[in-house]
C-alpha cells in the first residue's frame, strides 16, 4: 500500500514539506526556548559561553509529525510500525525533558532499554549475524540482547558525538542519504517515506546549527536519530536476507560504516573512563571532536573533516566488498576509525610539545 503511493514526485513532496515546516518552526521555537527553559548552559566541557536554545530535536520531531499528518505515505508507514513510532516519540519526550530538567542517567538508560525492548518484541531484531564473525542463527535470548544493546549504544553514541556545531546533524543527514540508497537496493523502498522527510527537516535544522550555531539539537534529537538509524539498519539487514536479496551483505557493510565513527568514539571514551575508575557516563573532553578543538580547528572544519572521513569509510567499504568478506571489512572499519582517532590524539600531543619547545627557544635563546 505504501509503495503504491511512492513516486518520485511524492518523495520530493515529503522531503519539501518537512524542510519547509521545520524552516518555518525554527525561528519561533528559538525565541520560545528561553521562556520554557530549553537551553544549553555553558560549563567546563562546552565551548559556547552563553545560553543556546536546545530546541533542534523537538523542532525536527514536530516537522516530521506535521509531515505525517498531510503526507499519506509517511502516515501509513508510522501507523503500520506503531512500536517504532511509540519508541521514537518516547525518546523525543525523554530527551526534551532531559534538556530541561537534567534527568538522572540511570533513568534515561532505563527508558532507552525499554524502548529497545519494545522494538525487539515487535519483530525488529537481529535473528542472525549472517555469517559475520562465523555466527549464523541466534537464540531468542541473544536476538533480544544484541538488538537492545545495538539500539541503546547507538542512541548514546550519536548523542555523545553531538559536541560541535553541525556535526550530529550532518552525520544524520549523510546517513539518511546512505540509508535511502540502501532501502532501494534491498527492496525496502517504503522507508523512503520516513528517511526523506527526516533529511528535509535536518537540512533546515543545519541552516541554524552551522557555526555560529543559533540552536543545538539537544538529547531530544541526537538520541532519537541514533536510535532510528540503528533500527533502520536492523530492518534493512533482516529484510534483505529474508527476501533473499543478493545485496544483503551491503546492508551489513553500509550499516556498520554509517555507525562506526560515533560507535568507536563512544566506546573508546567509555572504556578510558572506566579504566580510570570513573563512570562511563561521566562528562569529559576526550571525544574525537575535542581533540580537533585542541588542534585549534573551528567547528565547521571539524564537522567537514569528520563527515568526509565518514563518507570515505562508506565508499571504501563498498569497494572492499569486491575483495574481502563482510567480517574482514568490519574489522577494517574498526581499525581505520581507531587509527584515525589515534592520529588525531597523538598528533595533538606532538604539536603541543613542538609549541612548548618553540616557546622555550623564544624565551631563553637570544
Amino acid at each position: 500500500m505504501i509503495q503504491d503511493l511512492l513516486t518520485t514526485n511524492s518523495l520530493i513532496l515529503g522531503f519539501l514539506i518537512a524542510l519547509v515546516s521545520c524552516w518555518v518552526l525554527l525561528p519561533f521555537l528559538i525565541k520560545l526556548s528561553p521562556v520554557i527553559g530549553l537551553v544549553d548552559k555553558p560549563n567546563f566541557r562546552k565551548v559556547h559561553q552563553k545560553l543556546i536554545p536546545a530546541i533542534g530535536g523537538l523542532t525536527i520531531a514536530l516537522a516530521v509529525t506535521f509531515t505525517a499528518l498531510v503526507y499519506a505515505p509517511l502516515r501509513n508507514l508510522l501507523t503500520q510500525n506503531l512500536p517504532l513510532t511509540i519508541a521514537l516519540a518516547t525518546l523525543t519526550i525523554t530527551g526534551v525533558l532531559d534538556d530541561r530538567l537534567n534527568l538522572p542517567a540511570i533513568l534515561r538508560l532505563g527508558i532507552q532499554l525499554g524502548c529497545a525492548y519494545l522494538i525487539a518484541s515487535s519483530g525488529i531484531r537481529l535473528t542472525s549475524l549472517h555469517g559475520v564473525f562465523g555466527i549464523m542463527e541466534l537464540s531468542v535470548f541473544f536476538q533480544y540482547a544484541i538488538t537492545m544493546f545495538v539500539l541503546t549504544v547507538m542512541a548514546n553514541a550519536f548523542n555523545l558525538i553531538d559536541g560541535v556545531d553541525g556535526l550530529a546533524g550532518s552525520l544524520a543527514f549523510s546517513n539518511s542519504f546512505v540509508f535511502s540508497v540502501l532501502a532501494i537496493v534491498v527492496g525496502q523502498q517504503e522507508w523512503l517515506a520516513l528517511l526523506l522527510p527526516v533529511a528535509g527537516a535536518l537540512l533546515a535544522f543545519l541552516r541554524y546549527n552551522w557555526r555560529p550555531a543559533k540552536l543545538f539539537m539537544g538529547d531530544g534529537g541526537s538520541v532519537v536519530l541514533g536510535f532510528l538509524m540503528a533500527a533502520l539498519g536492523i530492518i534493512f539487514i533482516e529484510g534483505s536476507y529474508l527476501q533473499a536479496v543478493a545485496y544483503g551483505p551491503y546492508a551489513i557493510i553500509l550499516t556498520t560504516a554509517s555507525c562506526m565513527i560515533p560507535l568507536i568514539d563512544a566506546l573508546r571514551v567509555a572504556i578510558n573512563r572506566m579504566r580510570k575508575g570513573k563512570s562511563p557516563f561521566a562528562a569529559d573532553k576526550n571525544h574525537m571532536h575535542h581533540w580537533f578543538l585542541k588542534h585549534r580547528f573551528v567547528h565547521s572544519e571539524i564537522t567537514l573533516r569528520i563527515v568526509k572521513t565518514h563518507a570515505a569509510l562508506t565508499v571504501l567499504s563498498i569497494l572492499a566488498s569486491f575483495v574481502f568478506s563482510v567480517t574482514t571489512i568490519i574489522f577494517l572499519q574498526i581499525f581505520a576509525v581507531i587509527l584515525y582517532t589515534w592520529i588525531i590524539q597523538f598528533s595533538h600531543a606532538f604539536l603541543k610539545n613542538v609549541r612548548l619547545v618553540k616557546a622555550l627557544e623564544t624565551k631563553f635563546v637570544p
